[in-house]
């Protein structure tokens, strides 16, 4: 029976150490391929890695790793029997990527000796030669900018902020610029009155805090006055988000401060039919020592409304914002926001969330 065993046992490792020794194996022809000079408005380039199974038994490739998104690869799913060959495709995006690069590739296999290839790309790609269109790639008449909107982004009531804007005249005649309609908070001039033919001016936006006389995200729409044949008004877009100030607080004003409280700051309506009229009050607390400022309500979408009885509150009262959310002509899984902004110096912009499903 020891016998039996014994012989059992080492025809279980012949076969083992037969079936390791009968594994794929691969080759390439070449493991590094250099693309040279490209262009980078090429967009991608591509190089196939030819390979051949020099193994004794089937070859399957279990994985192919390139070292950046930026490369991509193709490779054969089926097994390769010994002596077949195949490839490998490999891709490197240019868009975005001037200068030199060498990228890897790792190739695993079902071989345990040898799982491992690493194949590399390289070369250097040549920038992109960027024209007009590419720099101001908004046109309106013949006037191109690099944007119809300036972003003051984060501002504070106290700030008093500069920025520009760079534009073309596409034409072939200079072009007088002015601005109108422009709030008392906004100073808008051109770097020069009179742009030449084909030539590049700025437009200088000065931004006052102070003056705007409102909180969170605020747009304003200015005119631009040109003699363009083509369309001699213009629009610019200048949008700020604009909180208050509370640096010059001591520790004192923060204790005797104003603080909301909300009961709850998200409603979930469930499941309800389309054209439903959902109706929710969020009810909020005033636990501060001074009296609490209401500045602001603003909805995210003009499907809610709300209404708010007052917009101030002393010590200790409370008060209730009523939100109004009407599915009509809605459907799945909604999430609006109300976004309430107040003189909390610790909480200056509170959201409340109405959700739920139409179905």
């Amino acid at each position: 029976m020891k016998a039996i065993k014994s012989s059992l046992i080492i025809f279980i490792l012949l076969l083992s150490i037969t079936s390791f020794s009968q594994v794929g194996e691969i080759k390439f022809n070449k493991t590094t391929h250099d693309f040279g000079k490209i262009r980078e408005e090429l967009k991608k380039v591509d190089y196939e890695f030819e390979f051949t199974n020099v193994g004794k038994g089937d070859l399957k490739i279990l994985k192919v790793k390139t070292s950046c998104g930026c490369t991509a690869s193709e490779y054969p799913h089926n097994t390769i029997k010994p002596g077949k060959s195949g490839k490998i495709k490999v891709t490197y995006t240019t868009t975005n990527r001037p200068s030199t690069f060498r990228k890897s590739i790792t190739v695993t296999i079902n071989n345990p000796d040898k799982p491992h290839t690493i194949l590399f790309v390289k070369g250097f790609v040549i920038p992109k030669q960027h024209g007009k269109a590419d720099i101001y790639p908004t046109s309106i008449g013949h006037l191109r900018l690099q944007s119809n909107h300036l972003a003051f982004n984060k501002m504070l009531t106290t700030d008093t902020r500069i920025d520009s804007m760079k534009i073309f005249n596409d034409w072939s005649h200079p072009m007088d610029v002015s601005f109108e309609q422009l709030p008392p908070h906004l100073t808008v001039k051109c770097s020069t009155p009179k742009i030449k033919e084909k030539g590049e001016a700025y437009i200088i936006v000065t931004y006052d805090g102070s003056k705007k006389n409102d909180y969170g995200l605020v747009y304003d729409r200015i005119i631009i006055r040109t003699n363009d044949n083509k369309q001699p008004m213009k629009t610019l877009n200048i949008s700020a988000r604009i909180s208050q100030d509370f640096s010059n607080m001591s520790e004192r004003d923060l204790k005797k401060a104003p603080k909301i409280s909300f009961l709850q700051t998200t409603f979930d309506f469930g499941t309800v039919a389309p054209g439903t009229v959902i109706k929710h009050n969020f009810d909020f607390t005033n636990e501060g020592k001074k009296t609490l400022n209401i500045l602001k309500v603003k909805t995210s979408c003009g499907c809610t409304t709300t209404k708010l009885d007052a917009k101030s509150f002393k010590k200790n009262k409370g008060g209730s914002i009523e939100a109004v959310f009407n599915t009509r002509g809605r459907k799945g899984r909604q999430h609006k926001t109300i976004t309430i902004i107040t003189n909390d110096p610790k909480n200056p912009q509170i959201s409340l969330t109405i959700k739920g499903e139409i179905k």
